[in-house]
């Protein structure tokens, strides 16, 4: 594959007009992964070459490219794109351009801050309560540091909620972390155990009349319960997902799994990648219907479970877009982290 030239424009406006320079020039691909020193030295060579009677110290100008400082270890391929506009202007070249030293400075921001993290976090465990998730100390967990809810969350459809507090749900991931607790205790390190089911007692059953099929259309059929109804009065949710749209014009998507936020000119067949089963929750396990294998006990790692589905992202509103392509089941077998 032939690799593009790069043809940079080399300009000098300080001072008379006579003394001005403008040109291009093509980077030889050989100085590409060199510094910036070499093309800058070329540069000043030329401009002294039309202009002898005025020339340039090389250690006394430096490039500027869109308000930046490049600096003369700067290395042409990283900073330097194809007929990008290169001012020689007066002062010294420092040895590390301005827009690499941000670079440079920020990711020593992000290393002192995940070093300051680690520290932090020595000593420290998860809370694995039901909605809490902090890191503790276990030798410093007074009564009253944690807030928690009792029971586990649930997932039905696009409705988020805790089984402890009916009736407060959300569609939204941000909306359901917000959801107020119900109860104040210590961090505890131990999985809480899912509450005992009561055993079910035999009550003898009145005898059913039988009716005809025609009664049943007519009164009956109508007035069967569904799974969604049933759901809905026993959460107080409705199945069908909330629209959620935004001040700047970006909607969440209420795919399964997803919860992106996108822009609808943006969307296309394959932007979203989601979920195509349920989540299920099982005593302390969470898994996707439809990636079985994937069973987790924290429920950050849940949330992380790569989609098996991928279609366009989804508003809410209407029915759900089809399934484009189907990405893969999940292989990472029986997994307890």
């Amino acid at each position: 594959m032939a690799t593009k030239k790069l043809i940079v424009y080399v300009k000098h406006e300080e001072g008379d007009e006579s003394r001005h320079l403008n040109t291009k020039f093509t980077v030889p691909k050989s100085w590409r992964p060199g510094p910036v020193e070499k093309l800058l030295a070329f540069a000043v060579d030329t401009y002294n070459g039309k202009h002898a009677d005025t020339p340039l110290a090389k250690d006394g100008v430096h490039f500027e490219l869109e308000g930046e400082t490049l600096g003369l270890e700067d290395v042409v391929e990283q900073c330097i794109q194809p007929k990008a506009e290169l001012l020689i202007v007066s002062g010294p070249s420092p040895a590390i351009g301005s827009a690499r030293q941000k670079i440079i400075d920020e990711e020593k921001r992000k290393a002192d801050e995940a070093e300051a993290k680690r520290k932090w976090a020595e000593g420290k465990v998860k809370c694995q309560n039901f909605g809490c998730a902090q890191l503790f100390d276990p030798n410093d967990n007074p009564e009253g540091s944690c807030k928690h809810h009792v029971g586990p969350p649930f997932f039905h459809d696009c409705n988020k909620g805790w089984t402890c507090c009916k009736g407060k749900t959300a569609m939204d991931w941000d909306d359901f972390q917000k959801l107020p607790t119900c109860a104040v205790g210590r961090h505890s390190a131990t999985p809480p155990k899912a509450p005992e089911k009561p055993k079910p007692t035999c009550v003898p059953c009145a005898p059913v009349p039988t009716k005809s099929i025609e009664n049943y259309n007519q009164n009956e059929g109508k007035e069967a319960p569904t799974g969604a109804k049933s759901f809905a009065r026993a959460t107080g949710t409705k199945a069908k997902p909330k629209v959620t749209r935004y001040e700047d014009g970006t909607y969440r998507c209420q795919n399964k799994g997803c919860q992106a936020r996108f822009r609808p000119e943006d969307n296309h067949a394959k932007a979203c990648t989601y979920h195509k089963g349920t989540p299920v929750f099982h005593e302390t396990l969470k898994w996707w219907g439809c990636c079985p294998n994937s069973k987790k006990m924290d429920f950050d790692d849940f949330l992380a479970v790569p989609g098996c589905a991928s279609g366009p992202h989804w508003t809410g509103e209407g029915d759900p877009p089809q399934i484009e392509e189907i990405i893969s089941m999940s292989e990472e077998g029986f997994d307890l982290g």
